[in-house]
């Protein structure tokens, strides 16, 4: 079925009109109460929901992103500056999208996206991705190897959620594709990997972010522990990471799905069609363009060296630029030391520095590995510089519809957290939670209205950006931090960084969503469709069997008993086998 037959449905159209229509009564209809530390800040009303909820109510109704994201966007500037209701869309774009061009950061995003795919596209033709497959197939033999074999670059690359998703759902896709493994199966590997590692490795540049805003808290509040002490600390309460990876494992090592994912895999390992009849892969398919030539060899060391620049690059890059930024403020740096490897990291991803931080240095670190993969290619004579440069540029029209998306999705989060024009969705969220709550129920209330607030504005780092300065302080002051009380701290922050990965797995505005769809060449709207079921189910069992549970004196390690349990129990009740197949041939759709 074509997308476009999806608008003239009468079905769809009363559908969307009904959930439209409960949201708003629902949303009216529940009460807020302001907690303390947001007296005098602006807070949202119950309409500054429904923006993002429009967009995704949207594009789950009528599977179209762009229609989702620019109603929504037109919705949203015209109760920002209501009502001013000629001039609201011109303005709009003025606070909300071209606001975002005006930080180095994301304009380095843009940047890296096409210098990455840009290598991988000049790998693929010159047929390092061919051997690399070579070489790995010969441990991955079956699709649940295949997949394994992802999940486990997914891990190798922890320092990055950027380049983790990228980098490995471009390189991993081949693979994939020959043992039928369904491309939303593979979106689902790629996304439900990156934030979960980033965000529970020792040293990444989530990490820094995070240590940064537990340090800037803890020093009000007076802690006697330090930002990366209570990082360290929360580490075994991260319920929903630890468990969205023990999860990705079993889906993959037993090849059992449930839901839309089943569905998916089924279609793939049966018919051989790696996406659905009715998909638009953000990211065109190169065609034969950028086949390797006929006749020449396939090596894995054509696509292994620039894959090791653009890794070893960016670390080597973030450490040198992190050393030079803290010795410039008069500190010291040793190589040798761990403690200087995370400040540099602190340091060069620390907003107050400006400039593109790490971003900067992906962008360089890829644009590195593509010069060695242009080298490589052309001194080999596998491929001209000619055929090289234009199998490079061909990043450049294949992303466009992505670089669409990724700009309207950063206009989404203007529109709900601009603290001059925006809507305040994040503190009308906040308000949600109020001061009624009691201090063993908080860790549970706090992981949803971080979820919320990030599948709301599409954000991890924003959700967490606003809500750790605001809810740590509610939790101190509510007693958590109190001897006897103090895991309930704990709980809370890591609820806070849970959250936020949770609502960014689940929101189809997540930038890391969309990278994910793009990396993997999968229809958006179903990446996020397959992918909700399963980050709901962990999330369900991660609020139960963690964040209720440990509340209330469960031992926190009785979670890593009872998760895999019950994983098991569903996949084998509700899920069902996925059909093997050890074939190459596929047709895509």
């Amino acid at each position: 079925m074509r997308v476009d037959a999806y608008w003239k449905r009468p079905k769809r159209w009363a559908g969307f009109v009904v959930v439209c229509s409960l949201i708003c009564v629902g949303f009216a209809a529940l009460p807020t109460s302001v907690p303390e530390v947001l007296r005098g800040a602006p807070v949202g009303h119950w309409s500054s929901i429904l923006p993002p909820l429009l967009a995704i109510v949207v594009a789950i109704a009528f599977r179209t992103l762009v229609w989702a994201l620019s109603s929504a966007f037109v919705l949203g500037s015209v109760l920002a500056f209501w009502p001013s209701v000629l001039t609201a869309v011109p303005r709009g774009a003025q606070e909300f999208i071209w606001i975002n061009f005006k930080g180095q950061f994301n304009l380095y995003i843009f940047l890296f996206l096409f210098a990455l795919v840009g290598m991988i596209h000049v790998v693929y033709k010159s047929g390092g991705i061919h051997g690399l497959v070579s070489i790995v197939s010969g441990i991955a033999k079956t699709p649940s190897t295949a997949k394994i074999a992802t999940f486990l670059a997914g891990m190798i690359v922890f320092f990055d959620d950027y380049s983790n998703t990228v980098v490995v759902g471009s390189t991993m896709r081949k693979l994939s594709d020959r043992f039928r493994v369904s491309r939303e199966k593979l979106a689902y590997i790629v996304d439900s990997t990156t934030a979960p590692v980033a965000g529970l490795a020792l040293l990444s540049t989530w990490i820094a972010y995070e240590v940064w805003l537990f340090d800037s808290v803890g020093g009000d509040l007076g802690l006697d522990v330090g930002g990366y002490a209570i990082f360290l600390t929360i580490i075994p309460f991260r319920f929903y990471c630890w468990g969205t990876l023990i999860f990705v494992f079993l889906t993959s090592a037993l090849g059992r799905d449930f839901g839309p994912m089943l569905k998916a895999e089924r279609r793939a390992a049966m018919t051989g069609k790696l996406v659905a009849d009715s998909a638009r892969p953000l990211a065109r398919e190169g065609g034969d363009e950028i086949e390797p030539p006929p006749g020449k060899p396939h090596r894995w060391v054509n696509a292994a060296l620039p894959l090791l620049v653009v890794v070893f690059g960016t670390l080597g890059g973030i450490l040198l630029v992190g050393r030079a930024r803290l010795l410039a403020d008069g500190g010291s740096f040793g190589f040798a030391s761990f403690a200087a490897w995370r400040d540099a990291f602190g340091a060069t991803t620390n907003p107050e520095y400006g400039g593109g931080g790490a971003m900067t240095v992906l962008f360089l670190a890829s644009v590195s590995g593509g010069v060695v993969a242009v080298a490589l290619a052309v001194s080999q004579r596998i491929l001209t510089f000619r055929e090289s440069a234009r199998a490079y540029l061909r990043a450049i029209p294949t992303l466009w519809m992505a670089v669409f998306i990724l700009v309207m999705a950063w206009g989404m989060k203007e529109v709900c957290t601009n603290g001059e024009f925006g809507l305040h969705t994040d503190t009308y969220l906040i308000s949600l939670l109020g001061d009624r709550l009691s201090v063993e129920a908080l860790p549970l209330f706090v992981f949803l209205i971080a979820s919320g607030m990030a599948f709301a504005t599409g954000t991890s780092f924003g959700a967490m950006g606003i809500l750790i300065p605001i809810i740590l302080p509610l939790a101190y002051a509510m007693g958590a931090y109190e001897e006897g009380n103090r895991i309930l701290f704990w709980l809370v922050a890591a609820a806070v960084l849970d959250g936020a990965i949770f609502g960014d797995h689940c929101s189809p505005i997540s930038d890391t969503t969309v990278l994910s769809s793009i990396a993997s060449n999968c229809d958006h709207i179903d990446h996020v469709s397959t992918q909700v079921v399963y980050a709901l189910t962990t999330m369900v069992i991660a609020s139960v069997a963690g964040y209720v549970a440990v509340a209330f004196g469960m031992p926190a390690g009785w979670y890593f008993l009872l998760f895999p349990l019950v994983s098991l129990g569903i996949l084998y009740t509700a899920g069902g086998k996925v059909p093997g197949w050890e074939g190459s041939d596929v047709v895509m759709e």
